[in-house]
C-alpha cells in the first residue's frame, strides 16, 4: 500500500509514573481547546478502556487506542492520521510510566507510540514534595533515550508561589521549556477503584469538574505554547491498514456485541474493524436481556467489570461506542 504524507499537528502527554495526573490534565486541555472552538481528536496509548471514556465525554467523539502490541507502526500512524483528518490536533495520552511497555521493556510504550508517530511529548510531573530534584527527574527522562521525543513538562499539584522557581529550575537544569502547572484541586481529582478510574458515567458533576480544570488551565498553562508545539511536529507517514479490504458480504454476519456494565470495554476501533469487513455488529445486554438479538452468527463479550455498580443505567451509551450502534438497555 502505498504511503501518504499528511501534516498531523499533535501531542502526547506523558508522566514518570501512574496517578501523576495524565488523565486529569488531558481532559482539562481538551475541554479547554473544545471551548476556544477547536476541534480536538483523542487517542489513547495501550490497552486502556477506561480512559478514553472520559476524552470522549469532552469532545463528543470517541478516543482511539494506539497499541503497538496489537497494531503495527503503520497502523498506529494511520490511526493518528485518521484522527487528525476532521480535527485541528490530536492529544495523546501515554500509560503508566513513559517508558514503561511490555513487561520490563519499553515495546509499546508511550514513549514506543512517541517514537513510531514522531510526536513531541510534555510530561506530567508531580511537584508534591520535592524542590531541585523535580529537575533531575525531568532531565533523566529526557536523556534516558537519545530521541526521548520529551520538548515539554507541565508541573502539577504545586502552588502558585513555587511554580515561577521550579520552572526556572527545569529549563536551567534539564533544559526542557515548562508551559505550566495546575495547583492542587481536590475537588476535580478522579476516583479510582481496584481495577484503575472508575467510569466517566459513574464521575458525580463530571462536566462541572471538566469546566473547572479548563477554567483553571486557561489561567495556568501556556495552551498556545503548546498548540505552536503540537504544530511544529514533522508530516506523518502512514501505510494504511496494510491490506485491510472493505468488504460487503450478502448477507451480512451478524455479530451480538454485549454491552452494559458489565460489559463495556472495547476497542472503538476493532468494532470499526469489524464493519469494515463486513459484519453487522448488533447490540445486547446480558444482564438485561432474557436471549441473544436474532440470526446472530457470533457473539463479542468484552471486558468490563464483574458487577454492575448503579442500580439502574443511564439510557445512553456509556462507553461511547461508535456508531451506529444503539443505546445501552438499562440494567434491572
Amino acid at each position: 500500500m502505498t504511503k501518504a504524507t499528511r501534516q498531523t499537528p499533535r501531542l502526547l502527554i506523558g508522566a514518570p509514573a501512574s496517578g501523576g495526573g495524565k488523565t486529569t490534565f488531558t481532559c482539562g486541555l481538551l475541554q479547554a481547546l473544545v471551548r476556544r472552538g477547536l476541534a480536538p481528536a483523542a487517542c489513547k496509548c495501550g490497552p486502556d478502556y477506561i480512559d478514553p471514556m472520559f476524552h470522549e465525554q469532552v469532545i463528543g467523539a470517541y478516543s482511539r487506542n494506539l497499541d503497538l502490541f496489537f497494531a503495527s507502526a503503520g497502523q498506529v500512524r494511520c490511526l493518528v492520521a485518521d484522527s487528525a483528518a476532521n480535527s485541528d490536533v490530536v492529544v495523546i495520552e501515554g500509560a503508566m510510566g513513559y517508558y514503561d511497555g511490555i513487561a520490563v521493556s519499553d515495546e509499546a510504550s508511550a514513549w514506543d507510540v512517541a517514537r513510531v508517530t514522531q510526536t513531541p511529548v510534555v510530561l506530567v510531573v508531580d511537584g508534591r514534595g520535592r524542590a531541585r530534584s523535580i529537575a533531575a527527574e525531568v532531565a533523566g527522562f529526557a536523556r534516558f533515550r537519545e530521541n526521548s521525543h520529551v520538548e515539554g513538562v507541565v508541573i502539577n499539584r504545586v502552588s502558585p508561589m513555587l511554580y515561577p522557581r521550579l520552572k526556572e529550575l527545569v529549563e536551567h537544569e534539564a533544559g526542557v521549556c515548562v508551559y505550566g502547572y495546575l495547583p492542587v484541586l481536590e475537588d476535580c481529582s478522579l476516583e479510582s477503584r481496584h481495577l484503575g478510574l472508575v467510569t466517566a458515567s459513574e464521575v458525580v458533576d463530571l462536566r462541572a469538574k471538566l469546566n473547572k480544570l479548563a477554567d483553571t488551565l486557561e489561567q495556568t498553562v501556556d495552551i498556545d505554547g503548546l498548540l505552536q508545539l503540537a504544530s511544529a511536529a514533522p508530516a506523518l507517514d502512514d501505510a494504511g491498514w496494510q491490506g485491510v479490504e472493505a468488504r460487503e458480504l450478502a448477507p451480512a454476519p451478524k455479530i451480538a456485541v454485549a454491552h452494559d456494565d458489565a460489559f463495556c470495554f472495547y476497542y472503538a476501533d476493532a468494532l470499526r474493524l469489524l464493519r469494515h469487513v463486513g459484519a453487522e455488529l448488533v447490540e445486547f445486554s446480558p444482564l438485561a436481556d432474557a436471549s441473544l438479538p436474532d440470526g446472530v452468527s457470533g457473539i463479542y463479550l468484552g471486558g468490563g467489570y464483574p458487577n454492575c455498580t448503579r442500580k439502574s443505567c443511564r439510557p445512553t451509551n456509556p462507553c461511547g461506542l461508535p456508531s451506529p450502534m444503539p443505546s445501552a438497555r438499562a440494567c434491572p
